[in-house]
């Protein structure tokens, strides 16, 4: 099968970043994409990597030892690329964050060529997605899976942690042999495009 396999991880962020009364959420989109000829191999990888870490683990709440461990691991996980893409926009400029981040990652950033070719989404994190599920990156999937837990549990939990790694990347808040993102030969970490 060719294409791409993309793992999406949305994430509230409004605790992050300053309330605006009536303000939209601030919503960030943690991506992992994957080779779908690969996928079963970085199913498995990342199982091996992640194994003996608790369930909905936080990155900045793991010991440094723990987390250079992991990142080691994941360094053996097949990937094309990771895109963590934050609403960083005045919500009164948005009139849907999460659409916004959506398309700002299929226009711009390491993954924007995927949606050229045939690939495939599945979403972890429980959000809804209300009026971004018409979004370009979604719309123009060959299939949409709201459940990649059930199917890829591996994937989708390595994503998550994406997420709770992303700020102190960011921030520089992890130094380089504990930062997750470092593991990944190409990554994207920034808002909006």
């Amino acid at each position: 099968m060719n294409g791409h396999t993309l793992f999406l991880a949305v994430t509230d962020r409004t605790g992050r970043t300053e309330p605006t009364p009536g303000a939209e959420p601030a919503f960030a989109l943690t991506t992992l994409a994957v080779d779908t000829g690969r996928l079963e191999e970085a199913e498995h990888r990342a199982a091996d990597a992640l194994a003996g870490l608790a369930p909905g683990a936080d990155w900045i709440g793991l010991p440094p030892s723990v987390r250079r461990q992991v990142v080691e691991r994941v360094r053996a996980v097949p990937h094309y690329a990771v895109d963590h893409t934050e609403h960083d926009r005045d919500p009164a400029r948005s009139a849907s964050p999460l659409a916004d981040c959506l398309n700002s990652l299929a226009t711009g950033g390491a993954l924007a060529e995927i949606t050229g070719r045939p690939y495939t989404v599945y979403l972890t994190g429980g959000l809804p997605l209300g009026d971004a599920a018409s979004a370009p990156l979604l719309a123009g999937a060959r299939a949409v899976h709201p459940d990649a837990e059930a199917r890829f549990p591996a994937l989708a939990r390595l994503t998550a942690l994406l997420a709770t790694a992303a700020a102190p990347s960011a921030d520089a808040a992890v130094v380089d042999e504990e930062d997750l993102y470092d593991a990944f030969d190409r990554y994207t970490l920034g808002g909006l495009a």
